[in-house]
């Protein structure tokens, strides 16, 4: 069994994993609804988005984005923070990224490979440009 360094607590991966695949499934409780071209559409936040990618957070989704490894979303909202406006991704977004996760194994960040050793960034981007064109 593997411990924490230089610690005898059991680093217990199978059981923290199951925790965080049960917290994943809650990423589109809330969506927001905004009318894009007459039709009410389903959003969802960069947090949620972190959530539905095994609980990952914002910050670290908004380095992929820098490092170009997560596209940045077309979609945003006004916001009462002074720093500016907040991403939004579509539900097909999401869940693209979720099943590109999946293939690539970098779905939950303990479990998987390193994003540099996958093709998690072209697929996103091809997701992307799928998505946007239709």
């Amino acid at each position: 069994m593997k411990t924490f360094p230089g610690s005898q607590t059991p680093l217990l991966f199978e059981q923290m994993n199951k925790a965080q695949e049960k917290e994943t499934e809650k990423w589109d409780a809330k969506p927001f609804v905004f009318l894009v071209g007459g039709k009410e559409q389903e959003f969802f936040s960069i947090g949620q988005l972190g959530k539905a990618l095994g609980n990952r957070s914002a910050v670290t989704l908004r380095k992929w984005e820098r490092e170009g490894i997560l596209p940045k979303s077309p979609y945003t909202k006004p916001s009462d923070d002074p720093r500016g406006r907040r991403r939004m991704y579509t539900r097909a977004m999401v869940e693209g990224l979720v099943k590109i996760a999946k293939e690539e194994g970098v779905w939950l960040p303990d479990k998987g490979r390193r994003l540099s050793e996958t093709m998690f960034q072209q697929k996103a981007v091809r997701l992307f440009k799928t998505l946007l064109m239709s």
